[in-house]
Formats: structure tokens, sequence, C-alpha cells
């Protein structure tokens, strides 16, 4: 077999296979206790497989304008009906929650 041909089939053989790349996929929260996402209207999946980004939990700070503290929402966890953007990793073990969209 040629060089040309040896280092081709190398390359072909070594790539990455779709399944073993990380890709961006839309869902929808279907509960939240326990959280179910139902990712691109195919399949559903558990917070076995979910990680939740700091966008999608409750966030809440103190401030102070003019001498009075007030309390504001920075983030709000997610809800039933929330669309969310994810990121599918580990051969789809793995779904990272980014945002919601």
């Amino acid at each position: 077999m040629a060089a040309g041909a040896k280092l081709a089939k190398a390359i072909k053989d070594n790539r990455n296979k779709e399944s073993d790349l990380s890709d961006l996929v839309y869902g929808q929260v279907l509960s939240t206790s326990p959280l179910k996402i139902r990712v691109e209207s195919r399949f559903e999946i558990t917070s076995n497989f979910i990680e939740l980004s700091q966008m999608v939990k409750d966030k809440k700070i103190k401030v102070t304008i003019d001498g009075k503290s007030t309390t504001i929402t920075i983030f709000e966890s997610l809800k039933v009906g929330d669309k969310v953007r994810m990121l599918r990793a580990q051969k789809s073990q793995k779904f990272y929650v980014l945002e919601k969209v």
C-alpha cells in the first residue's frame, strides 16, 4: 500500500465518531422534582444525565440603593415548560443545561 493511501486510512480510522463529539441540543422541562427534560421532542432524560449551569439555578443578590436594601433575582431555577439549550457530551451520557431560551 502506498504511503499516501496508508496516511488516508490512518486519518479515516482515527477520526472521531459523530457520537463522540459534543453538540448543541434543545429541550423542554417536563418536571422539576425529579428533573426531567424532553430532548428535541425525541426522548426524555432524567437528573442522572443532567448537569445544570449557574444560569438555570436560583441566584439572588442583596443590593442597596439610596440606603434601602433589597434582594434582586439574577437567575431563576428551571420551571415546567421552560425551553433550554444544552450541550450533549460523553456519548450522550451527559447533558449540560447552559441556559433558558
